[in-house]
C-alpha cells in the first residue's frame, strides 16, 4: 500500500484560512503569484536527523525496536561476545572503512507491511562516506555477499545490494532498509516532512532513557501467535500492544514492560494467562532450546495493562549469544 502525503491540500486549507480576514476583500492570487510567493519546505538538516532520526520513519509501523549497541559492548558479561557477533554478521565491514563493534552506537528500526515485509533502520555511529562511494565505484563484493550499486533518488545517492538499500545521511547517520521504506524516508527528507508519524506510544517506548533494548509491537495488527507459527499463547487474547525495555544490571539483563489489552477484563485474564505461560514446562523448554533461562518473573494487572518484569542472568545471556551463530545459520 502507498502512503500519500497531502501537503498541497493542507497548504491550500491554511492559505484559504489566512486570506479570510475580516474587513476589506483580499485579491485572489494568480498562479504566478502563488508560485513566486510559496515558501520552500523547511530544511531537514543532518544535525537534526542525527539527534532524532525517527522524524523520517513513515506511519504504519507494525513494530519498532532500538538497541544501544554501546551498552551491549560495555557489558562485562556480553560485551566480548556481542562485539564478535557484530563483526561476523554485519554485512559491511573493513571494505567500507567500518567496524560495527567500534563504530556502531545505536540501531533504531521499524517493521512495516507496505509491499510485503518491509523495514527501515537508522544506524548511528561513525561512517566514511568517501570509502562507501569508492566501494560502489570499484564494484567490490562486500563480505555479506553481493556488490554495492549506486543510483540517485530524491537528490541523494542510494546504495543498493539486491533488494536492500542504504543512504549516508551524514558521517554519523546511515539509513538502511527495503527499497520501499527507504524511498519513503527519502521522500520525507526531500519534502521537509519531519514529523513523528509512527505511533506515539512506540516513539515514547524507544525514547525511554537508559534502556539498552526497547521493543514496541502492535499485537492487534500482528498477533504474537503469528510469530510462533500459529501456536496458541496463553495471555494473548485481546492483547493490542506489547512494550518491553531491558538494561544491564547485575546479575544480568533486567526486562520490564507492559502488555496492553482491549479492556480491563482482558487485561486481568491476560495477566493470569501470561503468568501461567511463563511458568509452563513447554515455555521453559522452548527458551532452553535457544539458551535462555528467565527468572524472577512478575506479572501484575493494572487497568488495561498487564505489567511484566523478569531477569535473564549473565550465564544465560552468554549461552544465548554463543548459540546465536548456529541459530542464524552462520
Amino acid at each position: 500500500m502507498t502512503m500519500k502525503l497531502p501537503l498541497l491540500a493542507l497548504l491550500a486549507m491554511i492559505s484559504a484560512a489566512a486570506c479570510g480576514g475580516s474587513g476589506a476583500e483580499q485579491p485572489k492570487p494568480t498562479l504566478a503569484t502563488a508560485a513566486s510567493t510559496a515558501a520552500p519546505p523547511p530544511a531537514v538538516t543532518a544535525d537534526r536527523l542525527e539527534k532524532d532520526p525517527l522524524g523520517l520513519f513513515p506511519a504504519g509501523a507494525l513494530g519498532m525496536f532500538a538497541i544501544d549497541t554501546k551498552a551491549f559492548y560495555a557489558s562485562q558479561s556480553t560485551g566480548p561476545l556481542a562485539a564478535k557477533l557484530a563483526e561476523k554478521f554485519f554485512p559491511v565491514g573493513a571494505e567500507a572503512g567500518f567496524s560495527p563493534s567500534r563504530d556502531l552506537d545505536r540501531v533504531t528500526a521499524g517493521v512495516y507491511s507496505m509491499q510485503g515485509a518491509d523495514a527501515l533502520v537508522a544506524l548511528a555511529g561513525r561512517f566514511d562516506p568517501a570509502k562507501i562511494q569508492q566501494l560502489a565505484d570499484s564494484k567490490t563484493q562486500i563480505r555479506g555477499g553481493g556488490v554495492v550499486a549506486a543510483s540517485q533518488y530524491a537528490g541523494r545517492t542510494l546504495y543498493t545490494v539486491a533488494d536492500v538499500g542504504f543512504i549516508v545521511v551524514s558521517p554519523h547517520l546511515v539509513l538502511a532498509g527495503t527499497k520501499t521504506t527507504l524511498k519513503r524516508a527519502l521522500d520525507r527528507m526531500r519534502d521537509g516532512r519531519f514529523t513523528h508519524d509512527a505511533p506515539a506510544w512506540m516513539i515514547a517506548t524507544l525514547a525511554t532513557p537508559g534502556a539498552a533494548v526497547a521493543v514496541a509491537l502492535d499485537t492487534k495488527s500482528v498477533p504474537l501467535s503469528s510469530m510462533t507459527g500459529g501456536l496458541p499463547l496463553k495471555g494473548t487474547d485481546g492483547m493490542t500492544a506489547l512494550r518491553l525495555l531491558g538494561n544491564f544490571q547485575p546479575p544480568g539483563m533486567h526486562a520490564a514492560g507492559a502488555a496492553t489489552y482491549a479492556d480491563e477484563a482482558h487485561a486481568k485474564a491476560g495477566a493470569a494467562g501470561l503468568e501461567s505461560l511463563f511458568g509452563s514446562s513447554a515455555f521453559s523448554t522452548l527458551l532452553s532450546m535457544i539458551g535462555i533461562s528467565v527468572r524472577d518473573v512478575k506479572i501484575t494487572p493494572a487497568k488495561d495493562d498487564a505489567q511484566i518484569a523478569f531477569t535473564i542472568d549473565d550465564a544465560s545471556m552468554r549461552n544465548f549469544l554463543s548459540r546465536l551463530p548456529a541459530l542464524l545459520g552462520g
